[in-house]
């Protein structure tokens, strides 16, 4: 534990003595030519008040393009884990209290077209890194745009603006019998773009039962048919599977962490049952862009969604066929309130869907007898307003409201008890109005002030009020929410020093906890109210800037969050706890990396990742060891003609070696909390881009 101690005080150290000795030279900022979508600003960041980060595509893919987990973990307050590879959660400033598995509380879109289904649940493991070039994080609840959700969304973009004809390649082989390869056709056309991309994913795992097969096709395009009329189309095809070697407890843990969960005289183990997932899956969106005058713009989206779904698991076996469609519209009006400039936006997204949803006893990773048969019918409903007016001296107003509703409809036709009810279940959550209200006020042509005040909810999805073992909840409240945040954001030091500073209090009412079944199954209830008090700061700083040397380019990168979440009102039969810290959230992280690229196209990246001690149960009876995470890839960049690009790299994860645990299962049932990393590993490979 010194040594790695150690390890942390000599990487801060060195980091600040790099910062200390290097010389400026000037740098033209980058942060004020920036303009986000969120909030449907499309405006500078600089005018836009609120917690928005911006993820590039170089950053996504910055580590092991195999997974998605380096990018996003990369913004402050955002965790992600992958408790499996292709296994992932998302938590925002705590979101992922209530998920047991899969992504809860965070809205999602990609290319504008909602990839969260109606039922509060995203299954982001459908895509590729190849399908996410560009990704914007909006931290705290952002219902008065894009509905539920208090933690936040995440607007992703899977193609970058086609610029040339050209053809893509790359190959990924690693540890644990991993191979990845992608191939990519984009052509450029008169009034419009295609683009096709093609990826697969093949890993045996570092775990027993933690495999992964993954084949993703994306067809997207655009085309201008009318002066100011434009038509894009998206279509993803999925085809997944992966194994859930599932949660370890401490002597498991420590013993043998390539070992799934083991079975018993009551459940059956994770090899035996066959848990996993597989899930086949397409996706199809059409958008409408039309500059109806020169000051009124509508964007307007239609999307469906077929999923065939199968999820053998430890206790059961889980079948679903689902369907999922609707639309979303947008009105943007550019005019004039007096003398100041306004934008005036306002819209509606409505979804739909239809499972048919059924649970077999599992018989040694094969389906059996019938448990329970449901019919599940979601409807959702968004109307949102907002207004954008910038007053004189760079002072910028924002304010918006939506209504949102949803109504949940259950009818079970079959059920294995004896006495189990069967017919139809409804429930329709009180319709919420959601406002939000921000002020941004820049200081000087570089540096920005911002504070809000955003009200959030987040009702519980369809697999917390049905759970998998059966039981229908109707008596789940939706989570209600108020975000006070105070930020500022900017450049410094001649624009070589980029930062974004939030401090934020969320209160939380009606909080929804999970707790686990002496089956393991996750189950879920109201505990009460939250406190969320954070600090959250993204800096970059630019060492070195010399496009005419060896050494043309050195930037350091660190993310440090610290949250203060606790349960401010939480009485169970087991005790009060209120008072204590929040389960599965830890109180400090802090990621660094430092990139380097060289003019002969050599390049390098070293990270590292620290996370605090997590409380794993509500009584705060048991934490985490916090753990320290070094990554590092180098690699060549070349024009080996004037057509030909060429991408070569090597890196290694885990170059400690440190024992540690990438996602826990908080409350878990005989102590299975732990879901092991990899060990030390490595991959290698390169990327072809050639000009037609």
């Amino acid at each position: 534990m010194i040594k790695k101690c150690s390890l942390f005080v000599f990487l801060l150290f060195t980091t600040q003595s790099a910062l200390a000795q290097t010389s400026i030279d000037t740098l033209s900022a980058e942060l004020d030519k920036l303009v986000v979508v969120g909030y449907q600003g499309n405006r500078s960041i600089l005018e836009t008040p609120g917690s928005i980060s911006f993820i590039r595509a170089e950053r996504i893919s910055g580590l092991d393009n195999s997974s998605l987990l380096y990018g996003l973990n990369t913004v402050a307050g955002v965790r992600m884990e992958e408790r499996a590879p292709g296994s992932y959660r998302i938590s925002i400033r705590g979101s992922s209290l209530r998920s047991p598995f899969g992504i809860r509380n965070v809205k999602i879109y990609w290319n504008g077209i909602p990839l969260t289904e109606p039922t509060g649940s995203t299954f982001l493991n459908l895509l590729d890194v190849t399908n996410m070039q560009q990704v914007e994080v909006i931290k705290g609840p952002s219902g008065s745009v894009y509905g539920a959700g208090n933690g936040g969304t995440l607007l992703m973009q899977s193609n970058a603006p086609v610029l040339n004809t050209e053809l893509t390649s790359g190959l990924t082989v690693g540890s644990f019998e991993t191979i990845r390869y992608d191939l990519g056709y984009h052509e450029k056309l008169d009034k419009g773009s295609i683009s096709f991309k093609y990826a697969e994913n093949h890993s045996d795992g570092h775990r027993e039962q933690s495999f992964l097969d993954r084949r993703v096709a994306e067809i997207s395009g655009k085309v201008e048919y009318m002066e100011g009329r434009e038509l894009s189309a998206n279509v993803l095809y999925s085809d997944l599977n992966y194994g859930i070697p599932g949660g370890l407890n401490l002597t498991q843990f420590e013993t043998d962490p390539g070992q799934a969960r083991p079975g018993n005289p009551f459940v059956q183990g994770s090899v035996e049952s066959n848990a996993s997932i597989k899930q086949e899956s397409l996706l199809l969106g059409l958008m409408h862009t039309y500059q109806v005058t020169d000051k009124l713009l509508n964007e307007a989206s239609a999307f469906g969604s077929f999923s065939d779904f199968e999820n053998p698991f430890n206790f059961d076996y889980k079948i679903d066929s689902r369907k999922s469609g609707g639309f979303r519209s947008v009105y943007m009006y550019d005019t004039q309130i007096g003398s100041q400039r306004a934008k005036l936006v306002a819209g509606t997204e409505m979804q739909s869907s239809s499972y048919a949803s059924r649970n077999f006893q599992n018989n040694a990773g094969q389906s059996d007898s019938l448990n329970f048969d449901d019919e599940l019918k979601v409807q959702s409903m968004l109307i949102f307003a907002s207004a954008q007016v910038d007053f004189a001296y760079d002072w910028f107003l924002t304010g918006g409201i939506s209504f949102n509703s949803l109504k949940y409809d259950i009818n079970r036709l079959v059920s294995f008890e004896d006495d189990g009810v069967t017919g139809e279940f409804k429930r329709n959550f009180d319709p919420q109005f959601v406002p939000r209200i921000g002020l941004a006020k820049k200081l000087n042509p570089s540096l920005t002030a911002h504070a809000s005040i955003s009200a959030g909810f987040s009702p519980p999805t369809i697999d917390e009020v049905r759970t998998n073992e059966g039981s229908i909840n109707l008596d789940l409240e939706a989570e209600r929410g108020i975000n006070y945040e105070i930020g500022l954001r900017g450049n410094a030091m001649e624009g070589r020093l980029g930062f974004d500073a939030v401090v934020f209090f969320l209160q939380l009412k009606e909080s929804i906890i999970q707790q686990q079944s002496e089956r393991g199954t996750a189950l879920f209830r109201n505990a009460g109210s939250t406190n969320q008090n954070g600090f959250e700061l993204n800096a970059n700083y630019l060492l070195v800037d010399n496009y005419s040397g060896f050494l043309r380019r050195a930037q350091l990168s660190t993310a440090y969050t610290f949250h203060n979440f606790e349960f401010d009102d939480y009485n169970t039969s087991d005790g009060d706890f209120s008072g204590n810290e929040l389960t599965g959230v830890a109180p400090h992280t802090l990621f660094a990396s430092l990139d380097i690229v060289t003019g002969p196209g050599f390049y390098g990246n070293l990270s590292y990742n620290y996370t605090d001690e997590i409380p794993l149960e509500d009584d705060n009876s048991l934490y985490t060891d916090a753990y320290q995470l070094v990554q590092t890839k180098i690699g060549w960049k070349s024009e080996l003609s004037n057509k030909i690009l060429f991408d070569g790299y090597f890196g290694i994860d885990n170059l400690l070696d440190e024992r540690y645990s990438r996602g826990f299962d908080i409350n878990a049932f005989g102590g299975r909390y732990y879901q092991p990393a990899p060990e030390r590993n490595w991959f290698a490979g390169f990327r072809l881009k050639y000009r037609l």
